[in-house]
């Protein structure tokens, strides 16, 4: 988790696995990210899509600390300041398959960690999202389109959740994790 600085002001962005670069605020589907020395500086492409790409070099390794711009626009500065390291539950949560809980019964579902946040479910196809509530938070939100939206608190693992169907508690949920899914079969849609 990184704090991603501009001359407007900033916001939380995450350099996922297999190169995948995420930014809840502004979501493009396929940003990615990748290190390399340049003239023995370590350097953090990023290419954010519709954002444009950008180059930063580490400054301070201790810190985790990166500063540069828009390729070819030194004037466009960029910086990046490293805020945490991922939690367990949120490794857990990332390209991962779970048993969905309900009163009438329960059917897998995905939590992808592409570069929408795609929630997958092959039985009930819609075109659902999934988000931490708040940065840090083990609390998801779903948003299962025309099956509703909820709430769930995750354990500190990542392997179960509980909650309900947004505001209405009586309406409760709950999710298993079963392990990791692919991250070959990922349903790209256009936003």
């Amino acid at each position: 988790m990184y704090d991603f600085q501009h001359a407007g002001g900033s916001f939380d962005v995450t350099l996922r696995s297999n190169g995948r670069f995420f930014c809840q605020k502004f979501q493009a589907g396929k940003a990615t990210w990748t290190v390399a020395e340049k003239d023995g500086t370590i350097v953090l492409s990023i290419d954010w899509q519709k954002f444009g790409k950008y180059e930063l070099a580490v400054v301070d390794a201790s810190t985790m600390s990166l500063s540069g711009s828009a390729v070819g626009k030194p004037e466009s500065w960029r910086k990046m300041q490293r805020k945490r390291p991922f939690t367990v539950a949120e490794l857990n949560v990332f390209d991962s398959e779970w048993n969905f809980i309900h009163p009438g019964g329960s059917f897998k579902v995905e939590l992808r960690a592409d570069g929408y946040n795609h929630f997958v479910c092959p039985d009930f196809p819609a075109h659902s999202h999934w988000k931490f509530m708040d940065e840090g938070s083990t609390k998801l939100y779903i948003n299962f389109g025309k099956f509703g939206e909820y709430e769930l608190a995750l354990d500190e693992a990542g392997e179960k959740a509980d909650g309900c169907a947004k505001g209405d508690p009586a309406n409760w949920r709950k999710m298993e994790r079963i392990g990791q899914c692919s991250t070959e079969a990922v349903h790209e849609h256009d936003h």
